[in-house]
């Protein structure tokens, strides 16, 4: 008996000196790791609607001396720009065509557009829901089948949200009536096992080490349990 006690303790003993080596393997790891080299900052992009409503001029500088880039952006349309102004004027960097990324508009003539983020909805029409350029615009088909789960802004305007998520490419960024969405409420939880939770042990060294030591400790442990049962049962 005394014999399968030590046996289960040394075991025990084993695998807690085991975590501990991989607990200090994995913060060894963590502090050998190369330093990420500095970048400088992007600039900071706003997302503004166009309130021109004869349409806004691109140009090829910051006033009107410049040339045109044409097509004029469309009113109403939503763009991407820097979030600074020189001299009154903004980069385009998103939304546009590739010809008129980096060129100028007058700050003006655009409106900044607070964003809610992105939230999942299902679809609730069951003859299918249209999806349009523009409030009450044209339509881009196909119809968002029933039941359909997408993603799209979290705040209306008008009634009205854009698609962000799970949709076609060419209907990102359009529009459907919110009316007919249901907002899905996410689940919380973790799946969790052996060892910790496995989503964040597989990225971090030293909470790998900690669980592998764990599991080593109560393999250790559980050995000297059936040693005991197996000596009672003898």
């Amino acid at each position: 008996m005394r014999t399968s006690a030590r046996t289960g303790t040394l075991l025990a003993m084993a695998g807690a000196a085991s975590g501990l080596t991989l607990l200090t393997g994995g913060t060894a790891a963590q502090a050998a790791a190369p330093a990420t080299p500095h970048k400088a900052a992007a600039a900071k992009i706003c997302r503004y609607e166009v309130i021109a409503r004869s349409g806004l001029n691109v140009r090829t500088g910051p006033g009107t001396q410049f040339r045109k880039v044409p097509p004029p952006l469309a009113y109403g349309k939503h763009i991407g720009a820097d979030c600074t102004s020189t001299h009154g004027w903004t980069r385009l960097r998103q939304s546009v065509p590739a010809g008129q990324i980096g060129k100028w508009v007058s700050r003006t003539y655009l409106k900044p557009i607070v964003t809610g983020g992105v939230c999942r909805y299902e679809v609730n029409a069951r003859s299918g829901l249209n999806v349009r350029e523009t409030p009450n615009g044209r339509l881009v088909p196909p119809p968002l089948p029933y039941r359909k789960h997408i993603g799209a802004d979290c705040t209306a305007t008008n009634g009205w949200v854009r698609l962000r998520q799970s949709v076609p490419a060419n209907q990102v960024g359009k529009w459907v009536f919110r009316a007919y969405l249901k907002p899905i409420t996410p689940r919380s939880g973790v799946m969790a096992g052996g060892g910790g939770t496995s989503a964040s042990t597989s990225r971090d060294p030293l909470l790998a080490g900690a669980g592998l030591g764990v599991i080593a400790l109560g393999g250790g442990v559980a050995i000297a349990a059936l040693r005991r049962r197996a000596k009672g049962l003898s």
